[in-house]
């Protein structure tokens, strides 16, 4: 059995995979099983659709926090890394979003490099400051 680390890595080999070939994620978890004769992870699995599933708003997000470079600029290996990360932010409640985001840029140092992960770090830390502000402005009409 995978651990939590082994399991975002695995998920994050399967959204970057995505990135190449468009396959809808059953069918990308059907060859990774296969062909690598791997054991999925059902949290993987878990990141791997709700990436793809929240996409359109994760990457919304990439954009705007990715001030240096458009979202098309990005590698391959820094996008799965971002939507990852931001997929887990927002949607994994009893994770410590610095975890995800550590995690994030030592998964770019290790398939990426050093440069990538310094702007992975920057993207995110920046995503976290203005995604946490978001959630405690009061709404409209509440006393503050």
């Amino acid at each position: 059995m995978l651990n939590r680390r082994e399991s975002r890595q695995q998920a994050f080999e399967f959204i970057f995979e995505k990135s190449f070939n468009g396959n809808d994620t059953e069918e990308i978890l059907r060859n990774a099983g296969s062909a690598r004769d791997a054991e999925i992870s059902q949290y993987a699995s878990q990141l791997l659709s709700g990436v793809y599933e929240h996409q359109e708003e994760i990457d919304g997000y990439i954009s705007a926090y990715s001030v240096k470079r458009s979202i098309r600029r990005l590698s391959k290996v820094v996008l799965a890394a971002l939507r990852l990360a931001i997929y887990e932010i927002i949607y994994v409640s009893d994770l410590d979003p610095t975890i995800s985001i550590n995690e994030a840029v030592e998964l770019t140092k290790k398939f990426s490099g050093k440069d990538e992960s310094g702007y992975v770090n920057g993207v995110l830390g920046g995503f976290l400051k203005g995604y946490s502000a978001t959630l405690s402005k009061p709404e409209d009409g509440e006393a503050q």
